[in-house]
């Protein structure tokens, strides 16, 4: 069993239990659990009016607090709860102001700024131990049956999922490596004891790119709730998003001395299932002062564009990286 120091979920719904549990392992004869923690990993309980708090939190492996992605989906979850059943999420623009503690829960108070015929508005604060450690603001819109003008960008092409490994199989082949250094050797194997729900297939690109590529969807299935695969999508959007802009410099995670989402926003354009394999294309303009930006897009595997993302984010090298490029630059002057 884990221990406190396991990066894990700790759910809230036993108080007396501190120690976070992992309830299933990738490649089980449990895969159909999931979906079930899925929609666990995203959902809140009502604690009154307008006020909501997380049902668990997951510390990922090498992170200085909970995982944006999970805050994102929560903060919405709860927004959700607030807006008419017509309503359909079209927008979210969020920033992250403090790490989250997965010990502690996440209270998430909404604000009804708006409830409009067409669309509504909502402010939603995350906070532990009275700080704010997140901010959102949503914006909800009724489905438009009017003619309407119509046009999204080609989706690239891509391996079929099905083709590629997952990210669990990746770290398992990387620890068939005889030359890995024994601190790496137990990240890895702590990565593939995280037993994600979410399955991440990467395709492969230059060490060196502006852009990546990854397919994901749940492990398991998920119920025909779509504000459930809104709240999902949300979720595995954050996951990788800002290392697009350390790819962009030819940097590897060895080379990273802190990686941070500072914000994150995206367009719902349709709903989708997000226990379909979804395309999720990433590109970095621009790093500059420590911070990364990327831009996003999520296809659906027939080709319609569902979503469309922007985040930035902390870049910041180790100090060996600094240290090698800076001599590296010293060189090429000489």
């Amino acid at each position: 069993m884990p221990n406190s120091t396991f990066p894990a979920v700790i759910s809230f719904a036993d108080k007396k239990n501190t120690t976070p549990v992992i309830s299933a392992k990738y490649g089980g004869d449990n895969d159909e659990d999931f979906g079930a923690r899925m929609a666990n990993a995203v959902e809140v309980q009502e604690v009154d009016t307008n006020l909501y708090m997380s049902k668990e939190l997951w510390l990922p492996v090498g992170a200085r607090g909970a995982f944006g992605g999970q805050i994102v989906a929560q903060a919405l979850r709860a927004a959700f709860y607030t807006v008419a059943e017509e309503f359909d999420i079209h927008s979210l623009h969020s920033y992250f102001i403090l790490p989250g503690n997965v010990e502690v829960p996440v209270i998430y108070q909404v604000q009804r700024l708006r409830d409009g015929r067409s669309y509504a508005t909502r402010f939603v604060t995350a906070s532990q131990k009275g700080k704010a450690i997140f901010v959102c603001s949503f914006s909800f819109s009724k489905p438009d049956n009017n003619v309407n003008l119509s046009h999204q960008t080609t989706m690239p092409d891509a391996p079929d999922p099905e083709t590629l490994p997952s990210d669990v199989e990746k770290l398992q082949q990387a620890l068939e490596q005889d030359n890995l250094p024994p601190k790496y050797r137990e990240y890895v194997k702590m990565r593939i004891e995280e037993s994600s729900p979410v399955d991440y297939r990467e395709i492969d690109s230059p060490k060196q790119s502006l852009e990546q590529k990854r397919w994901f969807k749940t492990r398991g299935a998920l119920d025909d709730d779509k504000r459930l695969h809104a709240c999902v999508i949300a979720y595995a959007s954050d996951s990788g998003f800002i290392y697009t802009a350390a790819k962009a410099n030819g940097l590897s995670s060895r080379g990273i001395g802190m990686m941070a989402s500072l914000d994150h926003s995206m367009w719902f354009h349709t709903p989708a299932r997000a226990d379909d394999w979804l395309l999720y294309d990433m590109q970095s303009p621009r790093t500059s002062s420590g911070r990364g930006v990327a831009f996003g897009r999520i296809y659906s595997r027939d080709g319609k564009l569902i979503v469309t993302s922007a985040q930035e984010g902390i870049v910041r090298l180790s100090k060996r990286e600094q240290e090698k490029r800076s001599n590296l630059e010293n060189q090429s002057k000489l």
